[in-house]
């Protein structure tokens, strides 16, 4: 079986980078998912949530810029079996835990293994994956961190409130274990003329791309993580507020992808179509900020979550191919900025939610949202493929 699993990756990578991605970020969603059991069973309340998964995103945000040295040597397939092999250690504290406190310790285990499986990914579609596809198989790759929620989501009926939360985390770890041992062996022939060496400083235009995704991040998980409570505030009933939450998250995946098939078909860079979703999520969350009408916000949320969410699916497409010379060590160094983003995001928005201020958090979405866009556009000129010193 793990032959076939192995043999079938290794003929596809891109299938590979989809379900290694989604493994990588499944143990947060699993916490999440769980956290009512999680709370009756060992005292992770949801408060202690937020910590958890700062400390997911904080240390996958570590873990990136060097996971980009990792990936550069000893390649995408071998990174991946590491990843999963750290996977399976998050699981594995996660699910025999017995004090609270643990769940933020695995959820840190995670993280690595998220930095340095997203970057393995990148690198596998890079190489592997002809150049008129690699728009949507990037737009493929991102689609799976919110698919991988709707699996989250879908476990706890099926399992956990059948056979326990621990039973989920057991699972989770046998599908790691599975994905570590079948690692595929990816051809490592580009990688290996590239010798992605510590030459110089790292491009101006780079920086600019780092800093539209940290802002980019900000805007994005900090609006996301708050629909529903901001739909309420402003008078949408709960349940609606849900159905707006899931609406949210599948249009996410499909302008994910959407975004890479145009940037196929267009043979484009990137650059432009990512202004543009930002842009858009400038508006919207601009919207939000002026208007507490309920019949506003229904339009602008999908508006502002599609903007200021959907680029991540061509964003690491644009880095790899501007920089094709370092693509794993320039992937390591904007991955570290998007995730210390969606550390900090919501943190800002949630201290403004929380004293009720949603006005506030929305105008902080609209800045970060406009700092991307502008960011985004500036970094396209000063593109180069010089070497960088990471």
């Amino acid at each position: 079986m793990a032959n076939l699993l192995r043999s079938t990756l290794s003929r596809r990578p891109l299938l590979a980078a989809v379900v290694y991605t989604g493994m990588g970020v499944l143990p947060l969603f699993l916490m999440s998912a769980q956290i009512l059991q999680l709370e009756r069973g060992i005292g992770f309340s949801v408060g202690q949530l937020g910590l958890g998964t700062a400390m997911f995103f904080g240390f996958a945000a570590l873990a990136a810029n060097p996971a980009g040295r990792i990936v550069a040597r000893v390649g995408p397939g071998r990174s991946l079996r590491i990843g999963g092999l750290l996977t399976l250690a998050a699981c594995v504290i996660a699910g025999t835990a017995g004090r609270w406190w643990v769940l933020p310790l695995a959820m840190a285990v995670g993280g690595v293994s998220n930095g340095l499986i997203q970057v393995a990914a990148n690198l596998a579609i890079f190489d592997g994956v002809v150049v008129g596809r690699q728009g949507i198989a990037f737009g493929a790759k991102q689609a799976s961190v919110p698919m991988a929620s709707v699996l989250a989501g879908i476990s706890l009926p099926v399992i956990g409130l059948v056979f326990g939360w621990r039973w989920v985390f057991a699972l989770a770890g046998l599908l790691a274990v599975t994905l570590a041992i079948s690692a595929p062996h990816l051809d490592m022939a580009r990688a290996a003329e590239r010798n992605e060496r510590r030459i110089g400083r790292p491009p101006r235009s780079l920086l600019y791309l780092a800093l539209a995704g940290f802002c980019g991040a900000m805007a994005g998980n900090g609006l996301s993580l708050f629909i529903v409570p901001s739909a309420v505030d402003i008078g949408i009933e709960e349940g609606a507020a849900g159905a707006v939450l899931a609406g949210c998250s599948l249009l996410v995946v499909g302008v994910r992808l959407g975004a890479g098939w145009v940037v196929d078909r267009r043979g484009s860079s990137g650059y432009s179509e990512m202004a543009w979703m930002a842009g858009a999520g400038t508006v919207g969350a601009l919207v939000l900020a002026l208007s507490s009408a309920p019949a506003a916000y229904l339009v602008a949320m999908p508006v502002a979550v599609l903007g200021a969410w959907g680029w991540p699916g061509i964003f690491f497409f644009t880095v790899v191919h501007s920089y094709p010379d370092f693509p794993a060590r320039a992937s390591g160094l904007v991955l570290s900025g998007n995730l210390t983003g969606t550390v900090v995001g919501p943190l800002v928005v949630g201290s403004l939610a929380g004293r009720g201020n949603y006005p506030a958090a929305w105008l902080f979405v609209t800045v970060m949202a406009a700092i991307s866009t502008v960011a985004f556009l500036a970094s396209r000129p000063l593109k180069t493929k010089s070497p960088i010193s990471l």
